[in-house]
């Protein structure tokens, strides 16, 4: 495929060169354009970078105030894109695509590519056999650079995908982190539990580099993936067992970039793939929800509500019914009120309530003509 890179950032440009070394894929364009790459089709504008001849897929990138543009450009366009993660501060980014892809075919897909590690593999089957006994817990912990960004808002979304890849759709979760408030910056350890009170940790930390680790803790040992955060070199999956003894084992060096553009190829051929837009937009709301904890010091239930066209006319109706509402609780003191001070015309308010309810109900029966997912 002929990709077109948006932004120019250091992530950026790693896909650039990716790209560009890559025996199948073509680096064919770019926004706003590479210093190392003086020949690429370059633009000033996104749109005419979109609508240059040839482009077939993107990497969505830049700024992170943006990112959410520039990727809703991309889902209008209909093109099949690699949205580097997070899209933005929250889940909106990802919300205003959810819907505009159903009519328009694009393909987007976060790049997550941890939950595709082999040692993830490993330790997804070791659970699936359980046998390391009775489940205990996941912990993910790693250290974060300087240049990483926000622990809740950059750094949590890209790492928590792993742990809700082994523990399922998580359905609760209490967060601390020092210094206190919504934005620690030492160290953020937040505890969430998926179905069946299924427990995982995610500690996050600022400190110099060392490699990260996922355990799964089970009744009779316990399994450790260790890894370069950026995976750069090879992986040590190591095995113990409460009884004593311990086996280590090297995993071959892994291409992140390479397994994604794998997930594309598999999305354009129309075949199930992980992650996905859902997996994405989990990770954003799982983020907004630390976030809350932080600020109330307290554990946040999540309910989840699929993206639909559905669920939206349902979320814009019942904004309108209250909107009616409190205009009609205002409406009919006013008529009553308003002659005694001379204002006969304000009578006519109340006259104006039933007609304005009986439209309102009409616009409701309207649900039976959203299309079914």
């Amino acid at each position: 495929m002929n990709f077109l890179v948006v932004g120019d950032g250091p992530e950026e440009m790693a896909w650039a060169q990716m790209l560009a070394d890559h025996p199948e894929h073509r680096l064919w364009a770019a926004f706003p354009g590479f210093k190392a790459f003086p020949d690429l089709a370059g633009s000033l504008d996104l749109d005419d970078a979109l609508a240059t001849a040839g482009v077939e897929a993107v990497i969505v990138g830049g700024a992170l105030e943006q990112r959410a543009e520039a990727l809703r450009r991309v889902a209008a366009a209909g093109l099949p894109a690699l949205c580097l993660h997070p899209p933005g501060l929250n889940a909106d980014p990802y919300y205003q695509v959810a819907l505009s892809r159903q009519e328009t075919g694009a393909i987007i897909i976060p790049d997550l590519p941890a939950r595709l590690h082999p040692g993830m593999r490993v330790l997804q089957e070791t659970l699936g056999r359980a046998e390391l006994g009775g489940f205990r817990g996941i912990r993910y912990e790693s250290p974060v650079g300087p240049t990483e960004g926000d622990l809740v808002e950059q750094v949590f979304p890209r790492v928590v995908d792993v742990v809700r890849s082994l523990v399922g759709e998580i359905e609760a979760v209490t967060a601390t982190g020092d210094p206190p408030g919504e934005h620690p910056t030492d160290t953020l350890l937040v505890v969430v539990r998926g179905p069946a009170s299924q427990r995982g940790e995610v500690r996050l930390w600022n400190g110099p580099p060392e490699p990260a680790r996922i355990s799964l803790v089970g009744e009779q040992g316990t399994l450790t993936l260790e890894f370069d955060p950026a995976f750069f070199g090879p992986a040590l999956l190591a095995r113990k067992s409460h009884a004593g003894g311990e086996t280590v084992s090297e995993l071959d060096p892994w291409d992140p970039k390479a397994a994604m553009l794998q997930v594309l190829s598999e999305a354009v051929a129309g075949r199930v793939f992980h992650p996905d837009l859902i997996d994405g937009t989990r990770t954003m709301e799982l983020s907004e929800a630390v976030a809350r904890s932080l600020r109330r010091g307290k554990t946040i239930d999540l309910h989840y509500e699929e993206i639909s066209e559905a669920g939206t006319f349902k979320t814009v109706m019942a904004s309108t019914g209250c909107l009616l509402l409190l205009m009609a609780l205002v409406a009919l003191p006013v008529a009553l009120v308003g002659p005694a001070f001379g204002l006969g015309w304000t009578l006519y308010l109340a006259y104006a309530i039933p007609p304005i309810l009986i439209v309102f109900m009409l616009l409701q029966m309207l649900r039976f003509a959203v299309k079914k997912q």
